[in-house]
């Protein structure tokens, strides 16, 4: 991004941001923002090409939480409402689903499967009934009907003519109502053939977000969600039009790795991942998308691009430079670091920082306000945590708190005798939690888990080619797992968004 001078002709006291406007940043929730808000400052990088490519027929969106799946859900449901074919789109969460059919109580594969294909086919096909009017054919009347006794609709005439007529009428001769209907009890069967059928056919769009809604990680769950997946690849092979895109969390995924036949769907995987330019550009994006609309009229609004006026339009809201050690940073450097990477997490930090600044009769926000909010922010960060992957560890929050008031750096050995000595010996063996599933062993394992869930993060010798010297486990999954290199010659560091809340040093 370019450090040039701002555009000519611009004058920057024609805005006068309201640094506590919740506005400002944009919505926590991607699902929840206003979605002309989300597309104008929505940023897309080369990852996203397949899942936002229309051809594509299966994608999911793989993510911790917090790094933008269901933004990225909600943009791609709005660029299909835009297209000219004008698909069916059916946008739901798993409770919705559970509402219509519920699981079966079972771990059994193939039951499950079959339920994941006849639930997805069965909010479909409601969505197919809400646009059929009236319906001329016994498909398109059975779905109406069932439709209507499931409550996903209101009368159509079809209904009001067969609560009012007793019997078996005839409407012109073309087809014949009973009073009394039967539901539908294949509904990928019922689909398949209206999908089949040339003149109806029409594509059609399932997306669902958060497959992992309440997930524990139990052999119960991780067949339940891993079903899910199978389902899929076989309704985009049996069905004609249909296509699916869907949001899961990586921690999720990496519990399901013993199940059957899930490397088939690495293909169909978009794991989302930001650059520092990426989160600049998400800052500055979301700036420049505010002074749009709040100053439509400005010149800024007008003439400043994001490639060309990027500094500027950050130093609009944010303190030219950070003080961060001896040196002077850019503001996203600190913002990135504090917030791990991850969008939200970095749109709450500069709201919290925005309204300290207020407090403090602050122009801009400096690097004092971030300072200031961050034992507040970082009590939000391990709630996070625990709520993240307390699943995986049913300690999690007792291991965390052995790290109060201690180090922020460990090398592989001085973290293995942290968490024998502060953890291990305070326990028996057998009382131990499972580690995602496994037993536990020794403790590079739970070190493992800490780098895996992101509390830990590897500190390299040398900055990287994007000026980055921490190394996520997205990065090196393979780290503390091989005896010979568990470390690749780094420490380990706590991520900084929880230091000032376990007052560490």
């Amino acid at each position: 991004m370019s450090n040039s001078t701002p555009s000519s002709g611009s004058d920057t006291t024609e805005v006068q941001i309201r640094l506590n406007d919740r506005t400002l940043f944009g919505n926590d929730a991607g699902e929840d923002e206003n979605i002309d808000v989300l597309t104008s400052y929505f940023v897309n990088q080369p990852a996203f090409g397949e899942f936002l490519d229309p051809n594509v027929r299966l994608q999911v969106a793989r993510a911790r939480k917090g790094m933008g799946k269901s933004a990225l859900l909600a943009k791609f449901a709005h660029d299909l409402a835009a297209l000219p074919c004008k698909p069916l789109i059916v946008n739901v969460v798993p409770s919705t689903l559970a509402g219509m059919l519920a699981p079966p109580d079972s771990d059994t594969a193939v039951m499950l499967e079959n339920y994941w294909k006849q639930v997805i086919c069965r909010a479909i096909n409601f969505e197919i009934a809400k646009s059929i009017g009236f319906a001329w054919r016994d498909d398109d009347i059975t779905l109406v009907e069932t439709a209507e006794l499931a409550g996903f609709r209101g009368k159509s005439l079809v209904g009001a003519l067969t609560s009012r007529l007793l019997g078996k009428i005839s409407l012109f001769g073309a087809i014949e109502i009973t009073q009394k209907s039967i539901p539908v009890q294949n509904h990928d069967q019922m689909l398949k053939r209206m999908q089949d059928a040339e003149r109806d056919a029409r594509d059609v769009w399932f997306l669902l977000d958060d497959i992992d809604t309440r997930f524990r990680n139990v052999p119960a769950q991780q067949a339940y969600v891993a079903s899910f997946f199978s389902a899929c690849r076989s309704l985009i092979r049996e069905i004609n039009g249909i296509s699916i895109r869907a949001t899961v969390r990586s921690d999720v995924w990496s519990g399901l790795t013993s199940v059957e036949d899930l490397d088939k769907f690495e293909q169909y995987i978009c794991d989302i991942a930001w650059t520092t330019n990426q989160q600049k550009d998400i800052v500055v994006k979301r700036i420049h998308a505010y002074v749009q609309r709040e100053y439509p009229a400005c010149s800024i609004a007008k003439n400043w691009t994001i490639a060309a006026d990027a500094d500027a339009l950050t130093e609009l809201v944010f303190a030219r430079r950070f003080k961060w050690g001896s040196e002077g940073v850019p503001p996203i450097n600190v913002l990135r670091i504090f917030a791990g990477g991850r969008p939200r997490w970095m749109a709450q930090l500069c709201r919290l920082a925005g309204n300290r600044a207020v407090v403090n009769n602050s122009a801009r926000i400096g690097v004092n306000e971030i300072n200031e909010i961050m034992p507040e922010f970082g009590k939000r960060r391990l709630a996070d945590l625990y709520n993240e992957h307390g699943h995986q560890f049913a300690d999690l929050r007792k291991l965390i708190e052995i790290f109060s008031n201690g180090e922020r750096s460990y090398t592989t050995t001085e973290l293995g005798r942290k968490i024998t000595q502060a953890y291990v010996r305070t326990k028996s063996a057998k009382s131990i939690p499972d580690i995602d599933g496994a037993p536990y062993r020794h403790s590079m394992q739970i070190s493992q888990f800490l780098f895996r869930c992101g509390f830990l993060v590897g500190r390299a010798a040398e900055v990287g080619p994007d000026g980055v010297a921490f190394v996520t486990y997205e990065m090196r999954p393979d780290l503390l797992q091989v005896d010979a290199n568990p470390d690749d010659g780094m420490d380990w560091e706590i991520q900084a968004p929880y230091r000032r809340a376990l007052r560490i040093r």
